[in-house]
């Protein structure tokens, strides 16, 4: 039976923090920004328990590029006496330079990174970091949330600052020592100071994940590079340190430093001034070319822009949309998805404008919004000209209107769905939501005041640019769009050939969408001050632990107005399918499944989901002819365009698959999502698999899934198929029956919390310590647990009774899941856990082909065929900040627990923690 729906709904809300401006108010140079000619490049190897100590490390210290000394460093308490006679045959051998820890710590990696100011190298920096230092603790000020590591035992030599961002990509710098590093005389000066040395890191990965944009490890990445030196096979880690693990670790420095080299060309090629240790992701590429390009942040122009309007701006901020309309049921589909969704909508609105301004000007426009609302038709939203008139939020009190509401459907995460909502209190939306809400039901929304954008003058001193230093890839903000100038070089370079293509998609993205709505997340210690402004516009200061401050580049209205867009495009395409008689099982974001009805023959089918198709043709911002809604590859065959029916089974937002049929009725997977299933580290790969089980005929990756997953949906679409939609056999491969397991990193200081228990009594070198990874796994618990025997109750006991002590299983990482799992012990207690006390992967996965679609009525478990949008009858509006929903950033007991902050505002200064709080707004 499906939840009631909801009462409470929620809104973003904007926040800063008093008389203090934000990041993207403050215009900053940074002085002497390029390191010296030195660099150090090293790896560490640990043990291979729970503390991963340090064991061996190798180190590469270079000039310009050129070799000038190699070595390796090593902890003696860690090290028998064999080994160290094999170590030091090895250095001999090899004309090695052989150091302690500390020797290390001091003659090579402050001396190299610290006081020569040259740049330090690694391939996944954050743990190297942490095996090398003495000590840890939290680290304060930009890096709160993060760890400040000691280095060595004085105060007079700098700390190393390291604060997570992704798994991707870390904050890291050195910290400013605790002695004076200036000379009096420099001190007395007058004028700017001399700014603390804050060194300069690169980590491999984060770099190849920027300009790639994926992930990598570092045998992948060394392979897709083509590097001289391959990261070699071991099978050593724990045992006696020999000749061949010393070769092993030693070309594993190589490998990072040729990955180093081959990415630093291709991130130069680029032409940026921006260094190279600056590049945390795309998103910091996209910024480097604004600032290449001399476009100066919103709020560097307007600082004084009404914060009381950001209330209203971000209170209208929604995201993209995810839907499954048909659920659980197999259909045939038209798998369509918009061109570049994002850039299209920014050039359709002429948001490009907004962001080479020099600010934004704003009026009342509730008379003539509402005419515009009131005789705006679907034929209408072919024309580019009704977009330009699409940059206007509305203030309304809906009345059965289907717009995005953000609530706790499942009564427990916050998840956005397009509902029929009325309230009386009034709510922020964007205009696009308001003409989509119209052409989805018929009903004109009834807007109570509405507020107009336009952009300012142009800003002065921006100048164009030759992407990659080629003049045919030359991009000029006075007169391009950029958005859909990189758009068509990249179609250009693409027909090409052009491997530069990729570059050009991910800038393209970088500045099109993201950068504008960044929010930094931080959480303080102790509540702090917070100026908060919401739906009405009204600044109430509150304490909060939770504090978020704008990005750099931070203009929520061109955020707020890109999402609206996107989703009045997915709501313009649900349209005009419905009106050629067409359903649709699934969208998201710039994608839609449009379904085809049982009574309707194949050819009819593909013509009038062509016709949908080609209603978007006028639509089109670009050189490249066609319309902005394509027909994706999944619905030919493979290697033609040639059709073949593709049916898809959606389960929930995010989780569907696409597949043909043989002609024996068995599915081939086309596409598939991982959404639900990318915490569980995989049970089995393609060199294990037993009869039955076979690698896709198009390749390992064909479906954008792993291999497992790949063999999970076409279960779960055989079983949709057959006559028991509802049971899925979890008995094909052995390992479906080993324990599940998930991966935890100890990437905070509150995630390593965790394992406070298990550290308390136990000296440095073997605690689990800051970006330690271990396995977790998940005590079997409801249908799954076995009964507890009964206990006697002591009829004098005072107080209530002792609760079962549930176990909080995790073990050493192992790549050999059968002795990673004979290790598993309790965090808290420290006992061994029993195998038979752990969830397996067939009961962790026992019920994901019935992931509900709470937001949609019709979408409980067993339910199937077409969800319908509930009525929301709104009681009270929630004011929230940054949705969190990655491992840890919750701090609770479960790491994988989503985090959602809540502002609550009273006439009397509240603490803000993450409990639930409502605000009853008028």
């Amino acid at each position: 039976m499906s939840l009631p729906s909801p009462t409470e709904i929620f809104v973003r809300a904007y926040t800063e923090k008093p008389g203090e401006a934000p990041l993207a108010a403050k215009i900053g140079s940074r002085r002497n920004d390029k390191p010296s000619p030195w660099s150090l490049t090293f790896d560490c190897e640990t043990t291979v328990d729970a503390a991963q100590a340090l064991r061996i490390g190798v180190y590469q210290v270079r000039y310009d590029g050129e070799l000038r000394d190699e070595g390796l460093f090593y902890e003696p308490t860690d090290l028998a006496v064999d080994e160290m006679e094999t170590i030091q045959r090895f250095a001999t051998a090899n004309q090695l330079t052989m150091l302690t820890a500390d020797e290390f710590r001091t003659e090579v990696f402050l001396k190299v990174g610290y006081h020569r100011s040259g740049l330090i190298i690694g391939f996944n920096l954050p743990f190297d970091i942490s095996r090398i230092a003495t000590g840890h603790g939290p680290a304060r000020d930009k890096f709160r949330g993060g760890f400040s590591f000691a280095v060595t035992r004085w105060k007079s030599d700098p700390r190393v600052r390291v604060k997570h961002l992704s798994a991707r990509a870390a904050l890291i710098e050195f910290a400013k020592p605790g002695k004076q590093d200036m000379a009096r005389s420099e001190r007395k000066r007058e004028g700017p100071q001399r700014p603390p040395n804050r060194g300069y890191f690169v980590d491999v990965k984060t770099l190849a994940a920027a300009l790639r944009s994926r992930t990598y490890t570092l045998a992948t990445l060394a392979e897709y590079l083509k590097t001289p030196t391959q990261k070699l096979e071991t099978d050593e880690h724990g045992g006696p340190i020999t000749p061949e693990y010393l070769d092993y670790a030693r070309a594993d420095v190589q490998a990072t430093w040729e990955a180093y080299v081959a990415l630093k060309k291709r991130y130069d090629d680029h032409g940026l001034k921006t260094g190279v240790h600056r590049i945390l992701s795309e998103a910091s590429i996209g910024k480097a070319y604004f600032k290449e390009m001399g476009i100066k942040p919103f709020l560097a122009n307007q600082p004084d822009f009404p914060r009381e309007v950001f209330g209203k701006i971000m209170c209208s901020y929604y995201g993209g949309r995810a839907e499954v309309r048909i659920r659980r049921k197999p259909t045939q589909v038209l798998y369509c998805d918009f061109k570049s969704m994002y850039p299209t909508v920014s050039a359709l609105m002429g948001l490009w404008s907004f962001v080479t301004a020099d600010g934004v000007r704003m009026g009342d426009s509730t008379r003539e919004t509402q005419g515009f609302l009131d005789a705006v038709s679907l034929k209408d939203m072919q024309s580019p000209s009704s977009w330009k008139r699409l940059t206007t939020l509305v203030r309304l009190r809906p009345n059965d209107d289907a717009l995005p509401v953000r609530a706790t459907y499942d009564g427990n995460v916050n998840t956005i769905g397009l509902n029929h909502i009325t309230s009386e209190q009034p709510l922020w939306y964007t205009l696009a939501d308001c003409v989509a809400s119209k052409l989805l039901t018929g009903k004109t929304p009834v807007i109570d005041e509405a507020m107009t954008f336009r952009p300012g003058p142009p800003q002065k001193g921006m100048t164009g640019i030759n992407l990659f230093g080629i003049p045919e890839y030359a991009v000029d903000p006075n007169s391009d769009d950029v958005f859909t100038r990189l758009i068509d070089l990249r179609g250009e370079a693409k027909a090409r050939g052009d491997p530069l293509q990729l570059a050009m998609k991910i800038i393209a993205n970088a500045t099109s969408y993201g950068i504008f709505i960044e929010v930094l997340r931080d959480d303080a210690p102790k509540p702090e001050l917070l100026d908060v402004y919401g739906p009405d516009g009204t600044k109430q200061t509150i304490s909060s632990t939770a504090i978020e401050e704008p990005g750099r580049y931070f203009h929520p209205l061109l955020g707020t107005l890109i999402t609206g867009a996107a989703r009045l495009m997915l709501a313009l395409a649900e349209r005009v399918a419905e009106d050629q008689g067409l359903g649709w099982v699934f969208c998201d974001t710039d994608s839609i499944a449009m379904a085809k009805p049982e009574s309707m023959g194949q050819a009819a089918f593909l013509q009038r989901g062509q016709a949908v198709v080609d209603w978007f043709t006028g639509l089109n911002p670009y050189r490249q002819k066609g319309s902005i809604l394509e027909i994706e590859d999944a619905n030919y065959a493979v290697g033609t365009k040639t059709h073949e029916p593709l049916y898809c089974l959606a389960l929930s937002a995010k989780r569907y698959a696409l597949f043909n049929l043989k002609a024996d009725g068995k599915p081939i997977l086309r596409k598939a999502s991982a959404h639900g299933l990318g915490h569980l580290l995989a049970p089995y790969g393609a060199n294990n698999l037993p009869d039955g089980l076979e690698v896709p005929e198009f390749g390992e990756n064909f479906t954008g899934v792993k291999l497992w997953q790949h063999h999970l949906w076409e279960r779960i679409i055989a079983a949709a198929l057959g006559t028991t939609p509802n049971v899925v056999p979890l008995d094909y491969h052995p390992s479906l029956q080993s324990p599940a397991m998930s991966r935890y990193g100890a990437t905070s200081p509150r995630l390593l919390d965790w394992m406070k228990t298990w550290n308390a009594d136990k000296p440095y070198q073997r605690q689990v310590r800051p970006f330690g990874f271990l396995l977790s796994y998940f005590p079997r618990a409801g249908p799954w647990a076995d009964l507890p025997e009964p206990q006697e109750v002591d009829p004098h006991q005072r107080g209530r009774p002792k609760k079962d002590h549930k176990p909080k299983p995790v073990s050493p990482f192992e790549t050999d899941h059968q002795v990673a799992v004979e290790q598993a012990f309790c965090r808290e207690t420290g006992a061994h856990v029993p195998v038979d006390e752990l969830k397996t992967y067939a009961e962790a996965l026992a019920q994901f082909h019935l992931s509900t679609e709470d937001k949609f009525e019709n979408g409980d478990f067993a339910d199937d065929g077409l969800t319908r949008r509930r009525h929301v009858q709104v009681e009270s509006v929630g004011m929230i900040g940054k949705e969190a929903n990655k491992v840890g950033e919750s701090g609770a007991s479960d790491p994988g627990s989503p985090s959602r902050v809540e502002f609550a505002l009273h006439e009397t200064t509240p603490v803000l923690q993450n409990g639930r709080t409502k605000l009853n707004s008028g």
